[in-house]
């Protein structure tokens, strides 16, 4: 049976639902997939000997070409090469760094004179490294023409490079052959993050090599949440799924407000460093309520407790957080327009700004939630309706949508045919 001509893959973002900050001090983190906002990459056959790369999203306005001839393919080691079988492997430094010189090269057909800049540099970058590391598979495709959408804000502390990260991992282990697309379809739940057997395994390390070449030192917990989907608890570097978590659905609000993690993580840490008999306890409670919350997934309480509980959880949480001074007044605003529908939200990642999740009980009327979003859009902030929880990557045999179809979609999801690995 021939390997289909064009594959689409998606995959979600993610957001931290409990345990920010803690978790730098090896405390329980947990965080889930945003199942309504996703990264989708349509990879289509090409017969010329060639790669192309096409960033409209990060507002690069024409392709980037390269021939596959031209990857320094004598670069890639032994260890690149086997990187399939690793649990662990480091950058081969010498592949990116001369992969950083023929980036470039692939802008030498702009008719437009418009440079690339750095993120673009980095986004081609970890296609070509990935494209030249997985060794081929005798596939029956030269070369490849990739399309990227996606809905997720980037910078916004979603996850929008992991699931970059984890598109682009998955399709090219299916174009170079070494994965196939799951026969499971609407099925979710039951797969094992440690189960170093499963194809979702190969994808999510090949994936955070991807985000070693974007961050540096990423946790790895954005793109095993974009791989896995559903939720993950996460604590001194090891991560598991949470075992029977349903979907929940939440209102996302991008304050817009610019902040720099790295600021952030530093303040609480001079805060930690002076008052460390204060700030302790305090990281300990948040790690209590990560804790609370995987008890009470697994309880067996009627939807309306769940809701309750987690309510109390989430007010904990933010207030907790506030007392580490990582808040912010444009975070202060979405609760207090949240709370005139009696709805409890709390701050998402560093904090300063950046996003704010509310839970949306089943009880709550469509048309308040239309007034938030109302009130939200009107000074200036972004929302979303979600669900967190859901599937992690998703595939789909392309080969009957054209490029014109996939670019012009506006609800990619809905295209039939989904298969998930589990």
């Amino acid at each position: 049976m021939s390997s289909p001509s064009r594959y689409l893959v998606s995959a979600p973002g993610k957001v931290i639902l409990f345990g920010e900050h803690a978790v730098v001090y090896g405390k329980t983190a947990i965080a889930g997939s945003l199942d309504g906002l996703r990264t989708y990459v349509f990879f289509e056959k090409r017969d010329d000997g060639f790669l192309e790369l096409n960033l409209p999203k990060l507002g690069l306005q024409h392709p980037l070409l390269w021939p596959i001839s031209a990857l320094p393919y004598s670069k890639v080691t032994t260890v690149s090469k086997e990187n399939n079988s690793l649990q662990e492997s480091t950058i081969n430094e010498e592949l990116l760094k001369s992969l950083k010189e023929i980036v470039l090269d692939g802008n030498a057909g702009n008719k437009n004179n418009q440079e690339i800049n750095e993120l673009q540099q980095v986004a081609a970058s970890v296609f070509l490294y990935l494209y030249a590391s997985l060794e081929d598979k005798q596939t029956s495709w030269c070369g490849t023409t990739v399309h990227i959408a996606s809905n997720l804000p980037v910078g916004a502390g979603l996850g929008s490079s992991a699931a970059y990260s984890v598109c682009l991992a998955t399709g090219l282990l299916l174009v170079l052959g070494h994965i196939t697309i799951p026969n499971y379809g609407e099925k979710v739940g039951g797969f094992n993050i440690s189960d170093s057997s499963s194809p979702m395994n190969l994808i999510n390390r090949w994936a955070f090599q991807a985000e070693k070449i974007i961050h540096g030192t990423p946790s790895g917990i954005d793109n095993a949440v974009a791989t896995y989907g559903g939720a993950v608890s996460f604590s001194k570097g090891v991560m598991e799924n949470v075992i029977e978590f349903q979907s929940l659905r939440f209102l996302l609000t991008n304050t817009k407000v610019p902040r720099n993690t790295r600021t952030l993580v530093a303040n609480v840490r001079k805060l930690h460093d002076k008052c460390p008999h204060i700030v302790v306890p305090i990281l300990e409670a948040i790690e209590g309520i990560s804790s609370k919350f995987k008890e009470i997934i697994n309880s067996g309480d009627s939807q309306k407790e769940l809701n309750q509980n987690i309510e109390e959880l989430i007010d904990f949480n933010h207030y907790l957080l506030n007392s580490l001074r990582v808040g912010h007044p444009s975070i202060d605003k979405v609760r207090e327009i949240a709370a005139q529908y009696s709805l409890h939200s709390k701050l998402t990642g560093a904090g300063g700004g950046g996003c704010v999740l509310t839970l949306l009980r089943d009880d709550v009327p469509n048309d308040d939630i239309m007034k938030i979003m109302l009130n939200l859009t009107s000074i200036g902030f972004e929302c979303f309706e979600t669900k967190v929880g859901g599937h992690g990557i998703s595939i789909l045999d392309a080969s009957t949508i054209s490029k014109q179809e996939f670019l012009s979609s506006e609800n990619i999801q809905q295209f039939s045919g989904w298969k998930h690995f589990n």
